[in-house]
């Protein structure tokens, strides 16, 4: 793979895909780590207990003090205020990308690109990945447009290569120039300033294939 495949949204922050949360994983704790010191933690849930666990989980990592945005009742100019100055941000799905979706394109979105330009870690967990590829599975099996936040790319989370993904191979097998990231629970891609490229997690379970379009060259 060139250094130019893997290609991604510029910002001063990180961008952090992970999988999905695990007992004892450290994924959660290395984006603290990772997050500047200022801005408060934002997070946006549609977790079936509403993010209490994921709430509770980083204050007993030592998080500061945050509150969850819900960008289906705030306003948009509000909803962008609340998010652009917070130094980290967490995403977490529940079942329905469709509904996370809708959730977060528009007022939501901006407001996390502006804090990731301002420095801000952007954490996102299971299901939630997949929105910020080129392309996204819906909840109905059908391929449509993500944000593209990773160019050209199909992110798959909780698995481990094209072997054990339908989706994947379907991309693949239609799109001759999608890039495909399959990441394993407990384990993240981390996409940094300056090109920088990190596998996080105790296995680093994160594979990348390549469409046609790369292997013929």
């Amino acid at each position: 793979m060139s250094e130019n495949t893997l290609q991604y949204t510029s910002g001063r922050g990180w961008l952090i895909l992970s999988g999905g949360n695990t007992a004892g994983s450290p994924i959660r704790a290395d984006a603290l780590a990772r997050a500047k010191s200022y801005g408060i933690t934002a997070y946006i849930s549609t977790a079936d207990d509403g993010g209490d666990s994921l709430l509770d989980d980083m204050e007993d990592l030592g998080a500061r003090s945050g509150y969850f945005i819900d960008p289906e009742y705030d306003e948009d100019e509000d909803i962008i205020e609340e998010i652009k100055t917070a130094s980290l941000v967490i995403i977490e799905l529940g079942s329905s990308v469709d509904s996370l979706y809708k959730m977060l394109k528009g007022a939501a979105l901006e407001g996390i690109r502006q804090a990731y330009e301002r420095g801000a870690v952007v954490l996102i967990e299971g299901l939630a990945v997949n929105l910020f590829g080129r392309w996204i599975v819906t909840d109905n099996g059908e391929i449509k447009d993500g944000f593209d936040w990773v160019k050209n790319a199909f992110i798959e989370p909780q698995s481990t290569g094209v072997e054990d993904s339908r989706a994947v191979r379907a991309v693949l097998n239609e799109i001759a120039d999608a890039v495909a990231i399959n990441i394993d629970s407990g384990s993240a891609l981390a996409l940094g300033p300056d090109g920088a490229v990190e596998v996080w997690g105790e296995e680093k379970k994160v594979t990348i294939s390549l469409g046609r379009k790369y292997l013929e060259k």
